[in-house]
């Protein structure tokens, strides 16, 4: 479900119902009714809100939003944009939960929508984000996120710590794990033989050691070690030009250095605004861990929320990321 108070309910009951999101899978949606009905009223939808037990419970009823409720009944104010416990306690009972039947077996993937951190953490969850949430409610040690446009793909060495501390944290054994989830993902996904490109951590890649030593001391080491592998990898290359070089086709995916580095180039290219208008691509895959969680690569937008414009295509574009994962193909 996401934050309430968010575009998350909005952008699921866009999502659903649409076209290429029901051709993609079949969908049950985890959460309250609370925000569905309200949401529901603001975008003049005529649905039906099902309550169900089981995922095996879904039918192809028409019209009709298959919803499971958390065991656990919490006040949800439905005011929309606010920072409020209640409305990060549900998001996180919905996060529980999906983990739970992901891990057990009875549904094949999670896609979530956007949370708010800091609701998160007024609840008494205090993690960054989801990805740190699902990690520890799964058991995975190394996991990784990787951003997907289309054929534009990044993964992260480092995402949620502060920037200071990001030199410290770029080492080759971390390094080589991340590239090695992308290539198996890029397997999972069809490309025969994925080529992947390392970019650098300093200015120019380091200029051999004269902005920074990290590139000579971890990252080539790391690409080394990927080459040694057999894995297609070419780096560190400059940060400013890498990521131009694969959105034109010329990698099948970038390993970038920290969250800001690979989320500016990749959100530049798959967000547009316009006056009255927003179109909001891009896919959010956690990769690394025993269950296939995907997610919309936005945030909560509090400053839409309520005004029944928030763009649902990123939603569409993880459930079909989830299904192809399911598959294991991209076709």
């Amino acid at each position: 479900m996401g934050d309430p108070s968010g575009i998350g309910p909005e952008i699921i009951l866009k999502a659903i119902f649409s076209k290429h999101a029901k051709n993609a899978a079949r969908m049950v949606v985890i959460g309250y009714p609370e925000p569905f009905v309200r949401d529901a009223g603001l975008l003049n939808l005529d649905i039906k809100i099902r309550k169900i037990d089981s995922p095996h419970e879904v039918t192809e009823e028409e019209n009709t939003l298959h919803l499971i409720v958390p065991a656990k009944s919490i006040d949800i104010p439905l005011r929309y944009g606010i920072l409020d416990k209640s409305c990060g306690h549900a998001a996180a009972l919905c996060i529980e939960l999906s983990a739970k039947l992901a891990m057990n077996g009875e549904i094949d993937a999670v896609v979530t929508a956007p949370i708010n951190k800091e609701s998160l953490n007024m609840a008494g969850y205090n993690y960054p984000g989801h990805t740190e949430f699902y990690q520890q409610l799964t058991g995975a040690e190394n996991t990784a996120m990787m951003l997907t446009l289309g054929n534009f793909r990044v993964i992260h060495v480092v995402t949620h710590i502060p920037i200071r501390d990001v030199p410290d944290m770029i080492k080759k054994e971390r390094i080589v794990k991340v590239a090695t989830l992308m290539h198996d993902v890029l397997l999972r996904l069809g490309i025969k033989r994925p080529g992947l490109a390392v970019s650098g951590l300093n200015p120019h890649a380091g200029e051999s050691g004269l902005f920074g030593k990290e590139e000579l001391e971890e990252i080539i080491p790391a690409v080394d070690k990927l080459k040694e592998a057999d894995i297609d990898v070419t780096g560190p290359l400059p940060p400013d030009t890498v990521f131009a070089r694969a959105y034109n086709g010329e990698f099948d995916g970038v390993v970038a250095m920290f969250h800001d580095q690979g989320h500016i180039a990749l959100k530049l290219a798959g967000f547009k605004f316009a006056e009255g208008s927003r179109e909001i691509g891009g896919v959010n895959t956690t990769l690394g861990m025993p269950i296939i969680r995907t997610s919309v690569d936005h945030g909560t937008a509090f400053d839409i929320a309520g005004k029944g414009i928030a763009s649902h295509l990123s939603m569409i574009e993880a459930v079909e990321m989830a299904a192809k994962l399911v598959r294991g193909n991209f076709h």
